[in-house]
């Protein structure tokens, strides 16, 4: 059957339609594209800034990490007097790790002139910043216990360094020797036990470590076969 011409009053109907249509994207247009073009002006402004941002932060570690360096150096040839403002300096506005750093800098420093309090409490300080990196954090707190050690309680060397004790850990050794030495300054040494063993047998600490463990653990009263040597410590 032929299509029927539309009659002239359908043909307006449509044309009323499509203007009607035409108006609401018109609408919705002026409603909601400024607002996308808006948006898309404030994402990309966040992510050139965001840009902006790192690479400041990259240049600013890579100028922290040379003058670090090179305070490190002229510490290492007695220009300490020159070192010393610069790591002052990068321990309060230092980037990052390097405020850890600069303090542990000095804290070695303070140690090397005989000054023990400063240096514990200079490691101290990096070991208890929850801003910083754990491992620096760890090895600061292993450096604290090993400087005041002998003015702590043993109570308290156990508290500190317990969680770093274990096999696997990158501390185990120094930690767990401390620990153990600590069980024996309290007069327990049956504590010391289980961490000596394993410290003798953990193949990847140090020969003289292990020697020293397997002569703290024969001194517990851990025989040799248990340790899994044949007749002496390893030397």
């Amino acid at each position: 059957m032929a299509n029927t011409p539309a009659s002239p009053e359908d043909a307006f109907l449509r044309e009323v339609d499509e203007e009607f249509r035409r108006s609401q994207l018109m609408g919705l247009w002026q409603r909601f594209g400024m607002l996308a073009i808006a948006l898309l002006v404030l994402a990309l402004g966040a992510l050139a800034f965001w840009l902006y941002w790192q690479d400041r932060q990259q240049q600013a570690a890579g100028d922290a990490g040379a003058a670090l360096t090179r305070a490190m150096e002229q510490m290492d040839v007695g220009e300490g007097a020159r070192a010393r403002p610069v790591l002052e300096a990068m321990t309060r506005d230092g980037p990052g790790a390097y405020s850890g750093l600069a303090r542990m800098v000095l804290a070695n420093d303070a140690l090397a002139g005989g000054d023990k309090a400063k240096a514990r409490g200079l490691y101290q300080a990096v070991a208890s910043d929850t801003a910083l990196p754990q491992p620096l954090r760890d090895a600061a707190l292993v450096k604290a216990v090993r400087v005041g050690f002998d003015e702590m309680r043993p109570a308290d060397v156990v508290a500190k360094l317990k969680p770093l004790a274990v096999p696997g850990n990158a501390w185990f050794g120094v930690a767990g020797e401390l620990v153990a030495v600590a069980h024996f300054k309290a007069g327990k040494p049956e504590l010391a036990k289980p961490i000596l063993i394993a410290m003798v047998k953990d193949e990847g600490l140090s020969p003289s470590l292990r020697s020293r463990a397997a002569q703290l653990a024969i001194a517990a009263g851990v025989d040799i076969a248990t340790l899994g040597l044949n007749a002496q410590p390893a030397q």
